[in-house]
């Protein structure tokens, strides 16, 4: 972690989780953290690697525990929703030891239901919805809910009435 992030980090570490989102967030933008000027974040997330890979739009809201592994870049486009301690990673371990970054995307409008991981190369399309403690593995279509395995299109269950 860099010193401008080592300074926001103590600045706002005395803050409890679920207050003082707006400066918070001004800290971490002060650190040089590309975040959207309307996006929050209302606990300190974890970061691992070169915080200059994470780029936020606005209208963002991150919930508390979250934790950024950024050995490759990772796009979070505008008004995405992510919950409680969820995992970005985008760093994979090949065989013989070696790592290899692959970038993830969060697209427009997704929500990240609490404790997913979202592992690296995936893009996760507009308007998508993670449940809670699922692992995102591929690429996850625009409108498209995933529970576990099961993969279900909002916009098919949208215009069936709410059956499967």
């Amino acid at each position: 972690m860099d010193l401008k992030l080592r300074a926001a980090a103590a600045v706002v570490r005395a803050l409890p989780p679920f207050v003082g989102s707006r400066v918070r967030t001004s800290a971490l933008r002060a650190a040089g953290l590309r975040i959207g000027t309307t996006s929050t974040f209302w606990d300190l997330p974890t970061f691992i690697g070169d915080v200059s890979a994470l780029h936020i739009g606005e209208f963002c809201g991150f919930n508390a525990g979250c934790m950024f592994d950024l050995e490759g870049q990772l796009f979070i486009d505008d008004h995405v929703s992510v919950g409680h301690e969820v995992l970005f990673l985008t760093r994979l371990s090949e065989r013989g030891g070696g790592v290899k970054a692959a970038p993830v995307r969060i697209g427009p409008g997704a929500w990240i239901g609490a404790r997913a991981t979202i592992l690296p190369g995936v893009t996760i399309g507009e308007g998508a919805v993670i449940g809670a403690s699922v692992v995102v593995d591929k690429d996850v279509p625009a409108q498209t809910l995933v529970m576990g395995q099961q993969r279900i299109s909002l916009a098919k269950w949208r215009t069936s009435g709410g059956k499967s």
